[in-house]
């Protein structure tokens, strides 16, 4: 992402809204700017459409800066820079490849490889495409370059419609499905059902051989049942261009209807890159009445996800809840039927509880360990080791198979089953999570169970610790412990921001929380099932999961929760017991839309379930908890660096996180432990400090709502042992960092990066955004008064001076990175003085490039992000007046602005998107331009952007202010303007010293 404290402040934060209206971040972007996701698929249509290549080049790149992460932009971009930059190219592709199984980018690989390494190398990634995917025409030349060579290995593919590419380049060729020959090139009519065809000619595998038919036939999609209807969406991702057939079933296997999904005007999120879902929809009048589930199923026999349904199960439900309630109260004669049942608990965070719940025991029960297993590999292998190393003996660990095809995974599930180190159940055919564990149940009469996900890694005596916490109290129905990936229960941070443990991190995690936090449970309104304990009294006054509404699974452990819930059972974290959990290694690509259409369906028959975890995440009841965990490591960590530097800083990133990140290793290198603190916000939005253990972020949890835990913070800070403090940034800090400093009671430095010291609008802009001057105090205070501040905090112009003035007083150095900066210091705060030490030594900066532009506009480059006051206003104008007088002149932005489609509109702007640090140099000397322009308007404190220019070969301008100006007139490295020349003037000038700069 681009450094925080280059990106604009938005339009809004410098309209003139009185007071503090307006206590936005300054990094906010416009209100009106269009969402990003339509300004790159517009740079990526024209990209796509211009006859230029190297300006549909700059288009694609620029689309892909503004969404780096989406793969059908990245695969454009890679396509494009093929013929021009191969290298360049094969890092794309090879980016697309490392999150999706998707041909263009295989083909991609292949095609890079074989330029620049040859056909030998290319053989094995174009191996891919062939075995993985059905063929398309358009591989032929590129097979027959790399496969089809005299020499070469040959090649074969599969059709869509079932017969065979076979190229060899000599000998006899002989197939085989699943092991059997075949004859001819025409696979027989159960081909699609098959797992391998494999190919050789002259006893060796043709390139392509073995052809995995499940990877070419696999079918994505989801489907599920609304309004008494059937709607979803389908697609076989290794044969795009086939319309999946698709069967409507009923529970005997009978075929009911047979369709094609083939609707392509649909849009799916998620789907992957160059996907193409076909929707389709049974009406009801499609439907047989039946009560049954129906199934949706593809041409290998398999459900689709979200299949099987039932489509009038909510009607069912309706009708047998008005008929209890005509029941419980008759209009006629009193009817003998059984009274309702009792309201129970409501889904209320606080809700009221019962005491007991009906069928509560209190006698321990032996507990079984049930894992629902579909396919999954080497990953279900460690879990199963995992289970089998760390439960007591005799332990029933019961494998539910639900119809795995992986013939490896099947052989090591029946050789355990025959060493009697597990009971083994075996579906047939898959039948999804909530089935399987249902089994599981079943066979484990009497028994306390434990539901395992098959993607788990379990420490040591984890099963008799989820035991003793089920018997804790005896309302306790299910229990589950904490994870890396486990919705509400994830630690250190939220889900899908922590990484995947193997065992020996899941060991050492799972003994800090047991050190943090014994044995303590805390109340959840659900578990969360990859690790869930139930008791059987539970199981036995709840019942089973529902297989009739989720299908394969997500939710339905909610759904189970949220019964027992309002049957008066706790749900309970057993927050000193840590499970790892690889997450989402069961149902694929199929998982996001699994889980949304399962989120709809809790929320249909649990109304207020959403609210209720709304509820539970502004409260946080695990969040002391999981700050225990972190205290502990930050203990462990202190005992091998007794000393520390202590370094407080805004959370922008930018310069200062440059400059911070700097500092951090000079301490680090003088053994001293740096010890980061940002601004931080509590759930409820109450101001924080969080304490961040050197520049990572591994320890989320210690954050400190300020000003109440103010005194605990010190405490924990002092036993650090500090030596010093340099204060960087104060932005979006409560009050009470100015008493930690003061409590800390160590010598301390302040180092200026802007003047938010004395100016509470921060970059000395004021009305009509213009430099304002820098008045005296009472048109200071005039200012903030009509045109609003930046700050948090709600504090005049005169109190945030004398308070600054008092920070300083105290300060054993103030810093300046400019003597410019220190002039304007010293003229707002009398007798301070400051010390300048430059961020960089210019002298020293080397050009790595040099500017090489040959024809087509003369063209300035502006740096950063560029909101008012770096100069957008004075950028715009300078380019509506290249318009204007048809100069031969253009602007690129490398960056972005706070309205970039205002500035792309002239026609004389480019904007490449956001950046990263090591990006800049590289960036700025492709684009050729001729000069670079720091448009700042108000008296920046040093500008990395200057020194990012002249390294990629090129003089700036610059107005005549701030560090920028000094820096120019110190090296003599470009020209300086007037502030205030008008655009004309602005760019008559560097049309001359562009010129001049060319002889």
């Amino acid at each position: 992402r681009m450094p925080q404290d280059r990106r604009p402040e938005s339009r809004q934060q410098q309209s003139r809204q009185p007071g503090n209206q307006q206590q936005r971040s300054r990094q906010d972007s416009t209100g009106t700017e269009p969402p990003v996701a339509a300004l790159a698929r517009a740079a990526m249509a024209r990209g796509l459409a211009g006859d230029d290549k190297l300006g549909s080049l700059r288009w694609l790149e620029r689309a892909h800066r503004l969404v780096p992460t989406d793969p059908n932009v990245t695969l454009a971009l890679a396509s494009a820079w093929l013929a021009h930059d191969p290298a360049r190219a094969a890092s794309l592709f090879q980016d697309v490849m490392d999150h999706h199984d998707v041909r263009q980018a295989s083909l991609g690989i292949a095609a890079t490889t074989l330029r620049l390494a040859g056909p030998q190398a290319a053989e094995n990634p174009f191996a891919a495409v062939l075995s993985r995917h059905a063929f398309a025409p358009d591989i032929v030349r590129l097979a027959e370059a790399i496969a089809g060579r005299p020499g070469g290995p040959g090649w074969c593919a599969l059709r869509s419609d079932g017969t065979l590419e076979i190229h060899p380049t000599a000998g006899k060729t002989v197939a085989s499905l699943d092991g059997k020959p075949i004859r001819g090139t025409t696979l027989p009519a159960h081909w699609q059902r098959a797992r391998t065809i494999d190919i050789r000619a002259g006893g060796a595998p043709l390139l392509g051989s073995p052809i995995q038919i499940a990877a070419i036939r696999r079918l994505a999609g989801c489907v599920e049942a609304v309004d008494g209807a059937i709607r979803g969406w389908a697609w076989h991702p290794g044969d795009p261009d086939t319309a999946p057939a698709l069967t409507l079933s009923d529970a005997a296997g009978r075929v009911m209807r047979r369709f094609v999904a083939a609707d392509e005007s649909i849009s799916v999120p998620d789907t992957g890159p160059m996907a193409r879902p076909r929707s389709f929809r049974l009406d009801r009048r499609d439907l047989p009445d039946t009560a049954g589930p129906l199934h949706i199923r593809g041409p290998d026999g398999k459900d689709l996800p979200g299949s099987p349904l039932y489509p009038f199960a909510d009607e069912a439900a309706h009708v047998a809840a008005a008929l209890l309630l005509g029941h419980a109260y008759p209009a006629g004669p009193p009817v003998r039927t059984p009274p309702p049942p009792a309201a129970g608990p409501s889904l209320r965070a606080n809700g009221p509880v019962p005491p007991l719940p009906v069928g509560a025991e209190r006698r321990k029960r032996a507990a079984a360990v049930v894992i629902p297993v579909h396919d999954g590999g080497e990953v279900v292998l460690a879990c199963l080791d995992s289970v089998l190393a760390s439960v007591p003996v005799r332990t029933k660990i019961l494998i539910v198979d639900d119809g795995s095809a992986d013939p490896s995974l099947v052989a090591a599930l029946d050789t355990l089953a025959r060493q009697r180190k597990i009971t083994l159940l075996r579906h047939p055919a898959p039948l999804g999570f909530p089935a399987a564990a249902n089994a599981g149940i079943h066979a484990a009469p009497g028994l306390d169970v434990v539901l395992l996900n098959s993607d788990t890694l379990v420490p040591p005596n984890w099963l008799e610790r989820l035991r003793q916490a089920a018997y804790a109290d005896p309302a306790i129905g299910t229990v589950t412990p904490l994870s890396n990936d486990a919705s509400i229960l994830s630690y250190p941070g939220p889900t899908g921001s922590n990484p995947r443990p193997d065992q020996a991190a899941t060991n050492r995690f799972d003994r800090l929380t047991q050190r943090a936090n014994g044995a303590a449970v805390i109340d959840i309104p659900v578990g969360v099932g990859f690790c869930l304990y139930l008791r059987r009294d539970c199981l036995n006054a709840t019942g089973l999961l529902r297989t009739d509404v989720f299908a394969q699974g997500y939710g339905e452990e909610t759904d189970f929760c949220l019964r027992a819930r309002r049957l008066g059972w706790r749900n309970v974290a057993l927050t000193g017991l840590f499970v790892g959990h690889l997450a989402g290694t069961s149902f694929g690509a199929s998982a996001t839309h699994l889980r949304a259409r399962n989120a709809r369906l809790i929320e249909q028959l649990h109304p207020g379930y959403a609210k209720l975890i709304e509820n539970y995440l502004l409260h946080d009841p695990l969040a002391d908890a999981r700050r225990r965990i972190d205290l502990l490591q930050w203990r462990q960590r202190a005992r091998t660096r007794p000393r520390s530097a202590i370094l407080i800083t805004h959370d922008d990133g930018g310069g200062v996180e440059q400059r911070l990140i700097r500092s951090a290793r000079q301490h680090d290198q003088a053994g001293r432990r740096p010890i980061i603190l940002r601004p931080a916000q509590t759930a409820d939005g109450g101001m924080a400090i969080a304490v961040r253990d050197g520049v990572t972020d591994d320890l989320p949890n210690l954050v400190y709502p300020m000003p109440a835990e103010l005194p605990a913070l010190v405490r924990l800070l002092r036993s650090t042992r500090p030596e010093m403090i340099e204060i960087h940034h104060f932005a979006d800090y409560p009050p009470a960092v100015y008493d930690l400093v003061t409590l800390l009671g160590v010598p301390y430095d302040v180092h200026v990066h802007d003047y938010a010291w004395f100016c509470p609008r921060v970059s000395l802009v004021g009305a009509h955004d213009r430099y304002c001057g820098e008045p005296d105090l009472p048109d200071c205070e005039a200012c903030v008064a009509d045109n609003g501040h930046f700050l948090k905090e709600d504090i005049g112009v005169a109190a945030l001076r004398r308070r600054s003035a008092g920070l300083f007083a105290a300060a054993r150095r103030v810093t300046v990175p400019s003597d410019d900066t220190g002039l304007r210091m010293r003229r707002h705060f009398d007798g301070l003085a400051t010390t300048t030490v430059p961020h960089e030594d210019d002298t020293a900066i080397v050009s790595s490039a040099e500017s090489r532009r040959t024809g087509g506009r003369a063209s300035v480059c502006v740096v950063g992000a560029i909101g008012v006051h770096k100069g957008y206003d004075i950028l715009l104008a300078c380019a509506r007046d290249a318009v204007r007088r048809d100069l031969d002149l253009e602007f690129i932005v490398v960056g972005h602005t706070i309205d970039d489609a205002r500035m792309l509109a002239t026609g004389r702007v480019f904007v490449t998107g956001r950046f990263e640090p090591d990006e800049a140099v590289g960036l700025i000397a492709r684009q050729n331009a001729r000069i670079g322009f720091v448009a700042s308007i108000c008296p920046e404190t040093w500008c990395l952007s200057l020194g990012d220019i002249w390294r990629a070969g090129l003089n700036a301008a610059a107005f005549d202010i701030g560090a920028p100006a000094e820096r120019i007139r110190r090296t003599g490295r470009g020209i300086l303007l007037p502030l205030g020349l008008s655009a004309s003037a602005i760019n008559n000038t560097l049309v001359a010293a562009m010129a001049t700069a060319e002889h």
